[in-house]
């Protein structure tokens, strides 16, 4: 099953592509199979056979010459599976995809007609201290990245990080405030 690296074995690279087509066109229907099996979708198992014999090239063309050829291979794939079957589960926890409609219907949708609001939010703007003002605006309204903030703002990444977390911190507070002074506000009319 191991490979042992033997560099005399395998003169240059012709030799080393003549071998990956030869165990390509061995194998790759065997190999295909068993990466279908563990993967959920054909064109996964299609790329993860194709990283397998990549992958056996480039160890070729290192001198790599195996002892037995299918359990090396199968080897191979059993990793590259594992790999997308890991990088999928490590995805698939930070992305959650959801049908769009139905994210819409989740998510709050900004009203145009309610003009205080946007002057609660103008309010609580203009009262914070300029540099958080200047981050939130870079960050939240012009979509900048944090390191396109440091660039323009001179400082480190770091330090926009900062910059953003106290900035929208201050903008909560003075966003709750404004809420319970118009909800105050609203009950006294009543």
């Amino acid at each position: 099953m191991p490979a042992s690296p033997k560099a005399d074995s395998l003169e240059g690279p012709s030799s080393a592509e003549a071998h990956a087509a030869d165990l390509y066109e061995r194998y790759r229907s065997p190999v295909y199979r068993y990466c279908r099996n563990r993967l959920r979708t054909a064109d996964e198992a299609e790329d993860a056979v194709q990283c397998t014999f990549l992958r056996a090239f480039t160890a070729l063309q290192k001198g790599v010459v195996p002892e037995c050829e299918v359990a090396w291979l199968y080897r191979i794939a059993h990793n590259v599976c594992l790999s997308r079957r890991l990088s999928a589960a490590r995805r698939a926890s930070v992305e959650r995809p959801h049908d769009l409609e139905e994210l819409s219907d989740r998510l709050a949708s900004p009203e145009r007609d309610r003009p205080e609001e946007i002057g609660g939010l103008t309010d609580a703007l203009a009262g914070m201290p300029e540099r958080l003002r200047r981050v939130i605006l870079l960050r939240e309204w012009q979509g900048l990245s944090y390191a396109e903030i440091a660039e323009a703002l001179e400082v480190s990444v770091s330090a926009v990080e900062t910059l953003v977390f106290r900035g929208r911190r201050h903008l909560a507070k003075a966003l709750k405030g404004a809420d319970e002074s118009q909800a105050a506000t609203q009950l006294a009319a009543a």
